[in-house]
């Protein structure tokens, strides 16, 4: 009995030191694990926000290039050409060739990021909103590629016949032709004050939940 008792007082300081060794290991790899996954959580949070931020700029350059206080924003673009073309059909001088041109109405980051996974982990609420956002600029930009095309086809293709070959007979209005591409005009610009008026809203809302500069 005392020889075993003896053998076991032997063995505890080993056992001790196999179990303290074991400790120091298992607490190195339990905080490799944990700093690297605090570091993938850190490095997802911040592209996160770089993510925010490029679509807050997007819509930041968007608002500022079509709002109607800046004097050469699109909105007002769009409202004087519709005045000028207005005035020119009332007295008969419809111009041949008429047709809308930018890239300052675009939204390159968004579409850019939209054909990207980027958008898949920000947040439910604001994916959806950009989602209908890019839906309305896409009907937008289609509105206007409708007017460069009917106007070509409606008045360009056809000038040569003649100005009273536009208008009713013996009359200062317009055929409906006409008339539908100063609808198209009329569309271009409500659409455009509603996607400035969006864009503001939702650019402020980032930048209120972010801080952003």
């Amino acid at each position: 009995m005392k020889k075993f008792l003896k053998k076991i007082r032997l063995l505890i300081p080993k056992t001790t030191k196999y179990f303290f060794d074991f400790f120091v290991v298992f607490i190195g790899v339990f905080l490799a694990f944990w700093l690297n996954a605090r570091k993938e959580t850190q490095d997802k949070k911040e592209e996160e926000v770089q993510v925010y931020r490029a679509i807050y700029e997007d819509l930041n350059a968007f608002y500022v290039s079509g709002r109607e206080e800046n004097e050469r924003g699109f909105i007002n673009l769009f409202q004087n050409y519709k005045k000028d073309l207005d005035s020119l059909i009332s007295i008969k001088k419809i111009p041949a060739n008429k047709f809308l041109y930018g890239d300052y109405w675009h939204l390159e980051i968004i579409n850019s990021l939209s054909n990207s996974d980027k958008l898949a982990n920000i947040n439910a609420e604001l994916f959806k909103g950009l989602a209908n956002f890019n839906t309305s600029h896409q009907m937008f930009l289609d509105e206007i590629e409708g007017f460069n095309t009917k106007y070509e086809n409606y008045v360009t293709i056809d000038y040569e016949k003649g100005m009273d070959y536009f208008y009713k007979p013996d009359s200062n209005e317009p055929k409906e032709k006409i008339k539908i591409i100063q609808n198209r005009l009329d569309r271009i610009i409500s659409l455009a004050k509603m996607l400035v008026e969006n864009a503001e809203t939702a650019k402020n809302g980032l930048q209120e939940e972010f801080d952003f500069k």
